[in-house]
């Protein structure tokens, strides 16, 4: 089973956004999907809790960051293709989960936006994902990408590590869809598919699914 972490230490940068959609395009290609829900905000949880039944299928789990529940939420889902896990902000404050969560990782996807707080945020904690020896990417979340501070934040990034080829605009079509239970690739005609399906390719690409 390949197991996908969605981490930053800044909270607001969109894991939840890219878990869900990440695990509806991997359903949607027929993979045995499931999620894993560390957040105690449960933002992921509240939005399987309103899925459609008649959508692509996806098994739901929710645990929380002590470290004998990441084991045993780790331990108890081993039969699906793909097991994507949206963790809490401040992830840094649970260092022994973090290392279990590390040491299973196949990817570590970072999300972050283009403001000079968010990539002050992510830029360390790449340093310190990289030091763990992770395979892991950024991925530029909710942009702007006319604005010039896009362009200057890819180049700064790119200095840190890999950053997804694919980043995902701000449009409203992917906020609609978090209160409906769906994936952006689910709404028809739903503006900024492409790009979520181009994350997909990027990630599909790097775990050798």
């Amino acid at each position: 089973m390949r197991r996908l972490v969605i981490s930053g230490p800044k909270g607001g940068i969109g894991k939840a956004t890219l878990s869900r959609n990440l695990a509806v395009a991997a359903a949607i290609d027929g993979l045995s999907v499931a999620t894993l829900d560390l957040d105690m905000q449960r933002s992921l949880t509240k939005w399987y809790s309103k899925r459609p039944d008649d959508m692509a299928p996806i098994q739901h789990y929710e645990s929380t960051m002590a470290k004998d529940d990441v084991k045993d939420a780790l331990d108890g889902i081993q039969v699906h293709d793909l097991l994507i896990i949206d963790t809490p902000p401040s992830i840094e404050d649970h260092p022994e989960s973090f290392r279990m969560l590390a040491n299973v990782a196949t990817l570590m996807l970072i999300p972050t936006g283009q403001s000079d707080d968010d990539l002050d945020s992510v830029r360390p904690w790449m340093r310190f994902v990289r030091k763990n020896q992770v395979e892991a990417a950024f991925v530029l979340n909710r942009v702007k990408p006319r604005a010039r501070s896009f362009v200057e934040a890819k180049a700064i990034l790119v200095k840190e590590g890999r950053v997804c080829p694919i980043e995902v605009p701000d449009y409203e079509d992917i906020a609609f869809t978090s209160s409906r239970g769906i994936g952006l690739l689910e709404l028809k005609g739903g503006r900024g598919s492409e790009y979520v399906a181009g994350v997909w390719a990027f990630v599909r690409a790097e775990m050798g699914i």
